[in-house]
């Protein structure tokens, strides 16, 4: 018996000094999702007592140093590789992809060594799991692959190839090979872990770590009235949405529904918070008679997000049904459930294994126009309902996506990753 807890306590002993090396597409200091996943779950391992580590990819770009500090943890950045008398391979499809998988892997080999790393942790996409492997099968380390969305799917959304395609074959095909060769995989959604088994992936080497928010940063508080002043948001009953102008976010679909509530009401404002790409094509849309209804306050800094969470009554993520949306989960409605805000969202995908239907948020049909309509309007009249849909969310949030319980998963996940490395090898 004291031997068995004598093996438990040095096990839980190398845990906890453990050093992994995070490989990342990008990071911050560029916002994206992404690189907030990314952040949250590094500093929360070192918080815990782990020893988390980072290289980014060539992709993430404009870097004037090739090692920096952030939050106590380094990061390394990988340069693109320069080639006399060839063009830069940044600019040319396949040979952008076979100069990154190279020299991130040369970069990931090196860094392994010196800093006597036990773990690979690659994030997606595959391009970064391909790197990985290539090096861990080198070093004789154990890695593992956490995918965080199809890289395929996100470009067929964004418009840059089609279904099908040539280079969407390619990509999936990439992808196949990351997490067949991986020795574990993890996944963010229920809805990725399901797609992954019907892919052929072993259960048993699946793990979930779904996406979670930082309950101590998003707390409820007052309106911030400066940005209730700047905006002109006074006497308003104030819909948001705050995130990247996607297609993919349905966001044609509010402006819509916005227009139709407005023929018989003057008391709505729809506060939209970030740019991309639909900006233009959602600011053509709307009439010079409803213009005064619409605010784009463009991207704002990170450190004022949760200010203008505070002004709105209600956030809505009316994403449109795709593979993509289908098969993730958006940090933004997290962030707002934490902050005590009622949240509409389309039932696909991530959102609806977040949202429980008129307990912690309102659930609609990704394509239902009258029902998105309807359930503002219920929103907007009730507030009442409004104020017990955002507590009750805070509770859910607080209780279940916190990242700290989430994080916790990974030393078990690391535990078994490695004892099933030594066992095969």
């Amino acid at each position: 018996m004291d031997a068995e807890m004598d093996a438990e306590m040095a096990c839980q002993c190398h845990l906890v000094f453990m050093r992994i090396l995070h490989v990342l597409d990008h990071s911050l200091p560029y916002f994206s999702g992404y690189s907030f996943r990314s952040s949250y779950i590094i500093n929360t391992q070192r918080q815990m007592g782990l020893s988390p580590f980072v290289v980014t990819s060539p992709k993430h770009e404009n870097f004037s140093a090739s090692q920096e500090t952030l939050d106590d943890v380094a990061y390394y950045r990988v340069r693109w590789p320069g080639f006399h008398f060839l063009p830069a391979p940044q600019k040319f499809p396949l040979l952008r992809h076979s100069a990154c998988v190279a020299a991130l892997a040369a970069e990931i080999t090196r860094l392994a060594r010196e800093l006597k790393i036990d773990v690979i942790h690659a994030h997606s996409p595959s391009l970064d799991g391909l790197a990985a492997g290539r090096a861990a099968r080198k070093l004789k380390l154990p890695w593992l692959y956490e995918l965080r969305y199809y890289e395929e799917d996100a470009a067929v959304d964004r418009g840059k190839i089609t279904d099908h395609s040539p280079r969407y074959r390619l990509a999936r095909m990439l992808e196949q090979k990351v997490l067949e060769s991986a020795d574990v995989v993890v996944t963010i959604a229920t809805s990725l872990h399901a797609d992954l088994i019907r892919r052929g992936i072993p259960a048993e080497k699946i793990f979930e770590s779904p996406n979670g928010v930082d309950t101590s940063v998003f707390t409820p508080r007052p309106p911030d009235q400066e940005v209730i002043a700047k905006h002109h948001l006074a006497g308003q009953i104030v819909i948001g949405f705050i995130g990247s102008f996607y297609a993919y976010e349905g966001l044609e679909r509010l402006v819509d529904a916005l227009m139709i509530l407005l023929r018989g009401r003057s008391d709505l404002k729809l506060l939209l918070v970030g740019d991309g790409e639909m900006k233009a094509k959602l600011q053509a849309q709307i009439p010079d008679s409803f213009r005064a209804h619409f605010v784009f306050t463009g991207n704002v800094p990170h450190e004022d997000v949760q200010r203008y969470y505070s002004v709105m009554d209600m956030l809505v993520y009316p994403r449109i049904s795709s593979r993509l949306t289908r098969m993730t989960t958006p940090l933004k409605p997290l962030e707002a459930m934490a902050m005590e805000r009622a949240v509409i969202g389309s039932d696909i995908g991530g959102i609806g294994e977040l949202i429980q239907h008129n307990e912690t948020g309102v659930l609609i049909s990704p394509d239902d126009t009258p029902a998105l309509v309807a359930s503002i309007a219920r929103l907007a009249d009730h507030p009442e309902k409004r104020m017990a849909l955002g507590r009750r969310a805070r509770e859910m949030v607080v209780r279940t996506r916190d990242w700290r319980c989430i994080v916790e998963r990974y030393p078990a996940i690391y535990e078994q990753l490695l004892t099933g490395y030594r066992t095969r090898n």
